[in-house]
């Protein structure tokens, strides 16, 4: 095994074993094993990349070429194939982006979704591509780091306390390796050391440890006085999340966003059992069991604002908005979780007034919600809670007054303003003059019950501008669209909104109780009026049911948006107006939203398509850059003046340089060169080569044809400044005394090059360019050109080391290549 292979192969470990800071953070599962896969994949073809001299920013291209294929085919296999495809570009963007939002859901360790595990995928061959490319491809192992460091940091400030000294301990050797392996490349490239003998009669010599041992036990040594001393030492907990200025016991959090996974849920194959309740309600169809609360709109997807979280009350506080003039009911229901169900919000009716419930708990007052405090989970968990049925008339809410000021947040909308105008106009227009009640009945039946709509739980999740536009255009979704539309128009309109997040009321049983299960998750939006307070509405056709004071005094739906009226939502592009009727409506949808080319899958094809012309172009270039990268620093070797008083090294790298490229560019140009053969051998076998072209030269003096005449010029120059470079090199190798190097060596070497390529003809100078064979010489460098090239590379830094003349610093015959 090579030392850059033991190197690679090292880096690979290095960031293999800081990845374990992840596993804290979500539960265990495949995903481990294909990521430690993605890992070797980078240094196998790293590897591979190097030895085959490609360029060094282009083995990190390289690395990324073969990582996209790998985590297609792990992520989403049924989308990709061998050769990825803008569908499956467009499904791993798409996984990428549900991965981000079950991030902001789950609290750790939080279960391994197909998102999370396609971003934890992503950032462990990230930063295996980035430690490769600084510790091995750049030599560089001190900065490598940086990525290792901020693999761990993440996870660290996202575990909830802490990841342990276990996790550090594994996370900082695996640094200190990476150190080692890069410490003893770096020392035997020059050589492994050899004790002198040791004289009769004398004592044994301490065995020799070379200087990297004691680097690494220095490096242990280290890491457990940094592991001994915090627990020694007696500190204050460092927390993200501590006590602030509003109270003792008040935290700021973010609460749960399940919006997320109701795709999931309502297309999941088993309609798995979640809980089952027992009501005293006189309507149990009203028991729509609450989760979450989503009042902010960012234009992308609806999310829960940051809420200050308290102890949980005996008593609820009064629900805002509502008056003692409108009629509720007390009602009592037990819940009981299911074993296998948890859940970081206790399901409950809206409002809640009272909830006894065993565990750790905190009260979000503005959603009137309960959050799981300290890991508390639902997990066979039973609670009792007593709420209202609120009950307004529609002519108490049509005499609502206009919201309070304070709820100016619950009417803003971030988004473009024609976009809100169109969405504004198209309201107004279903909506009606009447009051903002009016507004809203009108609103649920144009979405519930016009027949314009179609309920589909197969079309792409997803809540914000360009989903909406979509949905007010094409017509088809589920409860996700259906309240979030309703929501957006009703905020253009001046009526404060927001989406809950929960469950519709379930299956009656044989036994009087409910049965809630997966399929019965559901969105709807709650619309505040003043008097009543927040109250819930039902648009989404198929689902629930719409409340008491939605089925009363229906206003008709104006007949203006009806399909392919003006009515509907303008779009961008003319589109042909479908029959009258909802059958024709229903039909056409889903060849639309298929058809639909808003969001990723045009970034993902440009994305697909440009990566693969850079790969194909940096493929085909990479053997030109090579070859021109090396000669050009031979050529800038030999012109750069070197004292007598050097090392031989330095001497000897410049002049083996250009006879290396002498040799290389007859090789490229298809006159290879025996590996024994001797300078003088080679370079009368090249003035044969150019023998015939030096006559022609000569004989085409008077002629017409100067390209003739300046080929032949070019090759009687070869002629000339080829035996001067051979001699060179042999007083090098064979001189007892290294010679100080001739001036004019390099416009030797480039005129022996010139020469060369004019004796060759159109297609060898061609292939010589693309594919120079050359590169494909064993060996690589000599070892006194390498050295040397590092010696000037330091040499504004290193003091420069005197040595005796002789053979001893001279390189072997065998070092030409």
């Amino acid at each position: 095994m090579t030392g850059r292979l033991r190197l690679a192969l090292v880096a690979a470990l290095a960031t293999a074993l800081t990845s374990s800071a992840l596993l804290p953070l979500v539960d265990a599962g495949r995903w481990i094993a294909q990521g430690l896969g993605a890992i070797l994949l980078v240094a196998l073809v790293g590897e591979g990349a190097r030895r085959i001299r490609v360029p060094r920013p282009i083995v990190g291209l390289t690395q990324v070429a073969a990582l996209v294929p790998y985590l297609l085919l792990v992520c989403v296999p049924d989308a990709s194939g061998p050769i990825p495809t803008p569908s499956s570009v467009d499904a791993f963007v798409e996984l990428m982006r549900t991965g981000g939002q079950d991030i902001r859901e789950f609290s750790t360790p939080a279960p391994a979704t197909p998102g999370i595990v396609a971003i934890l995928l992503t950032v462990m061959g990230g930063v295996a591509v980035i430690v490769d490319m600084i510790a091995v491809t750049y030599a560089q192992a001190a900065p490598a780091g940086l990525p290792l460091l901020a693999l761990y940091s993440v996870p660290a400030a996202l575990s909830k306390s802490g990841l342990g000294w276990a996790v550090f301990l594994i996370a900082a050797l695996a640094y200190v390796l990476l150190l080692l392996a890069e410490g003893r490349e770096r020392l035997l490239r020059w050589g492994r050391p050899l004790a002198p003998p040791i004289p009769p009669g004398y004592p044994p010599m301490r065995q020799y440890r070379p200087p990297a041992r004691g680097g690494g036990r220095i490096g242990v040594a280290a890491l457990a006085v940094a592991v001994a001393v915090p627990a020694l030492i007696p500190l204050s907990a460092n927390r993200l999340l501590d006590k602030n200025d509003n109270g003792p016991q008040s935290h700021r959090l973010t609460t749960i966003n399940p919006v997320v996974k109701l795709s999931d849920e309502l297309n999941r194959a088993e309609n798995r059992e979640l809980m089952r309740y027992r009501t005293n309600a006189a309507s149990p169809g009203s028991i729509y069991l609450r989760i979450s609360s989503l009042d902010r709109f960012d234009g992308r997807s609806w999310q829960p604002s940051e809420r200050q979280l308290t102890d949980v009350p005996k008593d609820f506080p009064k629900p805002p908005g509502l008056d003692q003039g409108v009629r509720t009911t007390e009602v009592v229901t037990r819940v009981e979780s299911d074993r296998d169900y948890d859940q970081g919000s206790l399901p409950m009716p809206y409002p809640a007034t009272q909830v006894q419930v065993k565990g750790s708990w905190r009260y979000e007052p503005e959603g009137r919600l309960l959050l799981a405090d300290n890991k508390q989970g639902l997990r066979g968990l039973g609670w009792t809670v007593t709420s209202l049925d609120v009950e307004p008339t529609p002519a108490q809410l049509k005499a609502a007054g206009p919201p309070p000021p304070g709820l100016a947040p619950y009417v803003a909308l971030n988004l473009p303003p024609d976009m809100v105008n169109r969405i504004r106009q198209q309201a107004q227009r279903i909506g009606g003059n009447g009051t903002s009640y009016d507004r809203a009945r009108n609103l649920e039946e144009w979405f519930a019950r016009s027949n314009q709509f179609r309920y589909d739980t197969k079309v792409p999740p997803g809540n914000g501008a360009s989903a909406l536009e979509n949905f007010l255009e094409q017509k088809v979704g589920y409860c996700e669209q259906f309240s979030s539309a309703m929501a957006v128009m009703a905020r253009t309109l001046g009526i404060p909104a927001r989406i809950a997040v929960g469950f519709i009321p379930g299956t009656q049983q044989a036994d009087m109780s409910y049965k809630v299960s997966s399929h019965d998750a559901h969105a709807w939006p709650e619309l505040y009026f003043s008097g009543a307070g927040w109250i819930r509405f039902e648009p989404t056709p198929s689902r629930g049911n719409s409340p008491s004071y939605a089925q009363q005094d229906v206003a008709p739906v104006a007949p203006s948006a009806t399909p392919g009226s003006a009515g509907d939502l303008p779009t961008k592009q003319p589109q042909t107006v479908p029959s009258a009727g909802p059958s024709t409506a229903t039909t056409s949808a889903p060849a639309a939203v298929g058809a639909s080319s808003d969001g990723p899958r045009l970034s993902g094809r440009v994305l697909l398509i440009g990566g693969a012309v850079l790969l194909v172009l940096l493929l085909v270039v990479a053997p030109m850059l090579v070859r021109t990268r090396v000669r050009r620093r031979r050529f800038a070797a030999l012109t750069r003046d070197v004292a007598a008083d050097v090392d031989a090294d330095d001497r000897a790298g410049p002049v083996l340089g250009g006879w290396a490229e002498v040799l290389d560019t007859a090789r490229d140009l298809g006159h290879p060169a025996p590996d024994a053969e001797t300078p003088r051998q080679a370079a009368e076998r090249l003035l044969a080569v150019l023998a015939v072209d030096a006559a022609a030269g000569e004989d085409a003096g008077d002629a017409d044809d100067t390209g003739r005449l300046a080929a032949g010029s070019a090759v009687l120059a070869a002629r000339e400044a080829l035996p001067r470079i051979a001699l060179a090199t042999e007083r090098l190798l064979y001189a007892a005394t290294p010679p100080v190097r001739e001036p004019g060596l390099g416009e030797d070497v480039r005129a022996v090059r010139r020469g060369l390529l004019a004796q060759a003809g159109r297609g060898r100078r061609l292939r010589a360019s693309l594919l120079p064979p050359s590169l494909r010489r064993r060996g690589g460098p000599s070892r006194a050109e390498r050295r040397y090239t590092l010696a000037e590379r330091f040499r504004p830094r290193l003091p420069r080391r005197r040595r005796g003349g002789g053979p001893g610093g001279t390189p072997k015959p065998a070092d030409l290549g």
